[in-house]
């Protein structure tokens, strides 16, 4: 009948005075501080595998979220507001880049919610090489209060818009489909038209200069 030694429990190797500090294990738990690298372009719960003398650490990294910067792998993805006139008539903004400011160019007639990219100016790859790229998304920001000469210029404007859809506020439509100020009568006859057509272009431009030049 086989039974295991009481003295080495079957470890062929017995200790008569045994260490007090690790009773003859031959290590001890302690804590230490050890510093970890973090590998450029880890993501979130990504886990790393660290050697630590005879044994291995296993480190989960947690990602602090930015207020800023919206991460989807190695791509970011960010929001800039632009003003109407910059939506129209185009421009330039300067925006914050993960590395450095970027200088965009905006096209005239650029609509809300435009997506542009920018090659390799995301985070770096992991397992892989190379960067991510980060997509700036347009927001055209209207504003909340007109001055008069705002309303004025913007109102002379519709005037001249033939293409939108539903009803201006203080902008009436003729039936042609032309714009006419709300208080204005529209006459009969072709010379009446044509003097309606004088005097609309005369009163738009009388508008304009008022709101200019006050």
């Amino acid at each position: 009948m086989r039974s295991t030694c009481r003295y080495c429990e079957g470890t062929r190797m017995y200790i008569k005075h045994k260490c007090v500090e690790c009773q003859g294990k031959g290590s001890t738990v302690q804590r230490k501080k050890v510093t970890v690298p973090v590998p450029a372009g880890i993501e979130d719960g990504q886990t790393v595998r660290m050697p630590l003398g005879n044994k291995e650490l296993f480190v989960t990294f947690r990602v602090e979220k930015s207020d800023y910067f919206r991460r989807d792998g190695p791509d970011v993805h960010t929001e800039a507001e632009i003003s109407i006139s910059q939506a129209l008539l185009g421009g330039t903004i300067r925006i914050q880049g993960l590395y450095e400011d970027h200088t965009l160019q905006i096209t005239p007639g650029t609509s809300s919610h435009t997506r542009i990219r920018l090659t390799g100016k995301g985070m770096k790859k992991v397992n892989g090489y190379g960067h991510g790229d980060h997509y700036v998304t347009f927001k055209i920001s209207a504003p909340k209060h007109l001055s008069k000469k705002q309303r004025a210029l913007l109102q002379a404007y519709a005037e001249l818009e033939t293409e939108t859809p539903g009803q201006i506020m203080g902008i009436t439509r003729k039936t042609d489909g032309a714009a006419a100020a709300s208080d204005e009568i529209p006459l009969a006859g072709s010379e009446d038209k044509a003097r309606a057509e004088k005097e609309e272009k005369t009163s738009l431009l009388s508008r304009i200069k008022n709101a200019i030049f006050g």
